[in-house]
């Protein structure tokens, strides 16, 4: 674990790189070429794919800051102007991207459907971001994988006790979900089952996940998590598209 890759010179002025935003920079890049791979592999206006991936990504940083901010306004009384929580960018990712598809006439939910896979790499790659930067750490364990963060600028590290590798956790399971899209067949792309298959995954597995959360940032009420709390309204949300699109079938 270490959350600074090193230094680079911009303008005489020596900047940070952090292993976070290094890695999230990574995942939207992966995540996106898998989308543009997937569209043009269904004959899309890849020009018009491209902006609207710019749009979901958009959307979906503006939703991920909006959560993390309204949490820590709840949980301090403060609002925090850095940070961004994954829950926040689904809501603001698919309103950027609904709208973009509105606006560009284009099947965004089709795209989507057809690139679930990449859509569970690149978020696999950002939860790696998530372990190395120290944030998002597990509670205290004493297991064989356990892991100890050392690095003073590491939230983790205070203490510096052995710890669930948490962030390894869903990364894991994110890379199964995506092999597990990559195997399924898409027989219906766009009917919107697909994506809510994929979301009802996700959300089971966050919720386990959080089971071995210690962080306090991230908002517990009552016990509960706010993850944990999200995680089950996208349960219910993806129960609601699965009927939805099984009727309209």
């Amino acid at each position: 674990m270490h959350p600074f890759l090193g230094e680079i010179e911009l303008g005489g002025v020596s900047r940070t790189v952090g292993t976070y935003g290094a890695l999230l920079a990574a995942a939207i890049f992966v995540t996106g070429a898998m989308v543009v791979r997937a569209a043009g592999r269904d004959r899309q206006d890849l020009g018009l794919v491209m902006a609207a991936l710019a749009c979901t990504v958009g959307g979906g940083f503006v939703g991920a800051w909006l959560l993390h901010a309204g949490v820590e306004w709840v949980r301090t009384g403060t609002p925090s102007a850095s940070g961004i929580v994954f829950f926040g960018a689904v809501p603001g990712g698919a309103l950027g991207m609904l709208a973009a598809g509105r606006w560009l006439g284009l099947d965004v939910v089709r795209i989507l459907e057809l690139s679930l896979p990449g859509l569970g790499v690149g978020h696999a790659l950002g939860r790696l971001g998530c372990f190395f930067g120290g944030c998002c750490y597990g509670r205290p364990f004493d297991g064989a994988w356990a892991i100890t963060y050392s690095h003073p600028f590491a939230p983790g590290a205070h203490p510096p006790v052995p710890r669930h590798p948490t962030p390894l956790y869903e990364a894991g399971g994110l890379l199964v979900l995506a092999l597990v899209f990559a195997l399924w067949p898409a027989t219906r792309p766009g009917s919107g089952r697909r994506a809510a298959a994929y979301l009802a995954g996700y959300c089971a597995l966050r919720g386990l996940v959080e089971l071995t959360r210690g962080d306090a940032i991230r908002g517990v009420w009552a016990g509960v998590s706010t993850s944990t709390l999200a995680a089950a309204v996208g349960l219910a949300a993806a129960l609601g598209l699965a009927l939805a699109g099984r009727r309209a079938g």
